[in-house]
C-alpha cells in the first residue's frame, strides 16, 4: 500500500486490516478542529462586563457542544464592524441592523432573539419651531448616541439628502437625552417607545415628530462557516431551561428577564438598509480610508482586504 510520508505511521497501524483511511468533508474537519468557537457581542461595555455577561454563555456552550467556545470582547466598534465585514467570529449577539446585515450579506443562520420588539421616537421640545421632518432637515441639532447606534442610524435614514440632515451631538443615555431636549440644549432627540412614555407620560415636555415602525429585537447569528449540524445545536441549547439560565445577565439586561425566542429571518428582512448612510458610504468612498482614520485610536493594524 503507496502512502504519503505523513501518512506512514497511520498506515502501518492500519496496513494489517487492509482499511484505507477515509478523507473527511471540510464539515466534518471543522467538527474535530481544536480550534475553539469564537463567541462575540457589540462592545456596549468593559471587558470585565462583557465576561461577566457572555462568559457563562460561552462555558454552556463548550459543554453542550464538547467543543471550546470563547467569549471575545472587541476593543471598539471599529474593531467589531471589521470583525463583522471579515466574519471574523462564529456566534454574535448584537442589534437587529447587524444581524440582518449577515443574514442577508453572509447567509448566517438566525438563532434566539429578545422577544420585545424596538420601536423609536424623533421628538422635539413642546412649543419648538419645529413642526415636521421638513423643518428638522433645515441644520437642527440632534442628540442621539453615536453611530452605528440603530436608533441614530433609523433617524439618518429619515434624511437620505446628506445635505439636509439634522446636526448630531453625540450624547449617551436614553434618559440624559430627553433631559438635554427638555431643557432646549438640542432640538431633537431619539429615543425607545417606552423610555419616552416614561418620562413624559402626558405628553407634555415634548413633541413627537416621527414613530418608527416596529423592529425586531437584538439576536443570535451564527457563521455559515460551523457545520449545519453545529449551528443546529447552538439554536437548540440556547432555548433550552439551562440555555436561559446560561444568558440570566444578558436576559436581565436586554429583556427585562423574559427568555428568549426562536427568530425567523423574515422578520430581518430589509432591517439592515438603516446602515446604507453608513456602510454604503464606506463601500462607495474606499474602505481602506475607512477602517485607518481610527484604526490607531482603536490600537491594530486595519487590513487592507475586508469587504466580503
Amino acid at each position: 500500500m503507496k502512502c504519503e510520508k505523513s501518512w506512514a505511521v497511520l498506515c502501518a497501524l492500519i496496513g494489517a486490516t487492509g482499511v484505507m483511511p477515509v478523507a473527511f468533508s471540510n464539515a466534518q474537519a471543522s467538527v474535530v478542529s481544536n480550534k475553539p468557537y469564537l463567541l462575540v457581542a457589540a462592545p456596549r461595555e468593559t471587558v470585565a462586563r462583557g465576561q461577566r455577561d457572555y462568559g457563562p454563555i460561552a462555558a454552556f456552550l463548550t459543554k453542550v457542544l464538547h467543543h471550546q467556545v470563547v467569549y471575545k470582547h472587541p476593543n471598539g466598534w471599529l474593531t467589531y464592524e471589521l470583525w463583522i465585514w471579515k466574519d471574523h467570529a462564529d456566534i454574535y449577539f448584537d442589534g437587529p441592523q447587524f444581524g440582518a446585515w449577515r443574514l442577508h450579506h453572509l447567509d448566517q443562520t438566525l438563532g434566539p432573539r429578545i422577544p420585545q420588539p424596538q420601536d423609536w421616537r424623533l421628538y422635539t421640545w413642546k412649543g419648538s419651531s419645529v413642526k415636521n421632518l421638513k423643518d428638522a432637515a433645515a441644520g437642527a441639532m440632534l442628540c442621539a448616541p453615536p453611530v452605528p447606534n440603530f436608533a441614530t442610524l433609523w433617524v439618518t435614514s429619515l434624511f437620505p439628502n446628506p445635505e439636509r440632515q439634522p446636526y448630531i451631538r453625540n450624547v449617551h443615555g436614553w434618559k440624559r437625552i430627553f433631559k438635554e431636549v427638555a431643557d432646549h440644549q438640542c432640538t431633537l432627540g431619539v429615543g425607545p417607545r417606552l423610555t419616552v412614555h416614561y418620562l413624559d407620560p402626558n405628553g407634555q415636555k415634548v413633541t413627537i415628530l416621527r414613530r418608527s415602525p416596529h423592529y425586531p429585537n437584538q439576536a443570535f447569528t451564527i457563521s455559515r462557516t460551523l457545520p449545519k449540524d453545529v449551528r443546529t445545536a447552538i439554536v437548540n441549547a440556547l432555548l433550552s431551561p439551562e440555555g436561559e439560565k446560561a444568558m440570566m445577565r444578558l436576559r436581565k439586561r436586554f429583556a427585562h428577564g423574559r427568555r428568549l425566542v426562536a427568530g425567523h429571518a423574515s422578520q430581518y428582512r430589509n432591517v439592515d438598509q438603516s446602515l446604507d448612510a453608513q456602510w454604503g458610504t464606506i463601500y462607495a468612498s474606499g474602505i481602506d480610508r475607512y477602517l485607518k482614520q481610527d484604526a490607531k485610536r482603536e490600537g491594530f493594524v486595519a487590513d487592507q482586504k475586508v469587504a466580503p
